[in-house]
């Protein structure tokens, strides 16, 4: 995310917000990048830490964690499909699609 000084200054709460989720914001002067605002502590290389990916998507807001129960009858309320996948994708391959 990137954000002027001016539109920093007018929204700094916004900015902090963001920030305290796990965001980095790359301040501008005239278009520059002159600074970057990073939650404390460094980031986190993604490559080499795998523990806490997921809590880090849930604090930016990315995705929601279910309480681990699916609702009663939540199977037999799924769509039912007439069709075969893999018939389907054999045939794309026969047509060199």
């Amino acid at each position: 995310m990137q954000a002027k000084i001016s539109e920093l200054k007018n929204r700094l709460s916004y900015y902090l917000a963001r920030v305290r989720r796990g965001e980095s914001i790359l301040v501008l002067d005239r278009d520059q990048v002159i600074a970057r605002i990073e939650p404390a502590g460094g980031v986190r290389s993604r490559s080499t830490d795998h523990s806490g990916w997921l809590d880090d998507l849930e604090r930016r807001g990315v995705v929601r964690r279910g309480d681990g129960h699916l609702p009663r009858g939540w199977l037999e309320r799924r769509p039912k499909i007439d069709a075969n996948l893999v018939r389907a994708l054999l045939k794309e391959r026969e047509e060199g699609r």
